[in-house]
């Protein structure tokens, strides 16, 4: 169970945090060198769960439509949209059967990102909520 749970989160925090590239419902984003740091939270959880990486996105800017595409593992993402210096978006995962949806949003500035998501799964007819934050800064060029 705990395992499931912990699969649970990293699909949520993966499939949020780094799909990028240029549509037409886009907003700018500073390429280069990031660290990113997600912090996951649930009831059955002693403590949240942090995750930290460095990546190096290449892309200049964030689009509704590229990160509705490119939702990972068996999530999709509906109702996305990007304005101003935000994304937003509502997700739907199945994972080994079990149902997760949630909404998430991302706010986007020169070299910082941060954003949330909460999910809720249905496990054995229980609903638990999961929330997954994280934030981000530009470290510089990649190398």
């Amino acid at each position: 169970m705990k395992q499931f749970m912990l699969s649970a989160i990293m699909i949520i925090a993966s499939t949020t945090i780094a799909n990028t590239a240029s549509a037409s419902d886009s907003i700018p984003f500073n390429a280069g060198k990031w660290e990113i740091v997600s912090k996951a939270t649930m009831p059955m959880l002693a403590q949240p769960i942090t995750n930290k990486n460095i990546e190096c996105i290449k892309e200049n800017t964030l689009s509704a439509a590229h990160f509705a595409e490119k939702t990972q593992g068996n999530c999709h993402a509906t109702d996305v949209s990007a304005a101003g210096q935000n994304i937003k978006w509502k997700m739907a995962c199945n994972l080994n059967g079990s149902q997760m949806t949630g909404y998430g949003n991302m706010h986007v500035a020169d070299t910082y990102i941060k954003g949330n998501v909460t999910m809720v799964m249905s496990l054995q007819g229980i609903n638990m909520d999961m929330k997954t934050t994280w934030e981000g800064k530009r470290l510089g060029a990649c190398n």
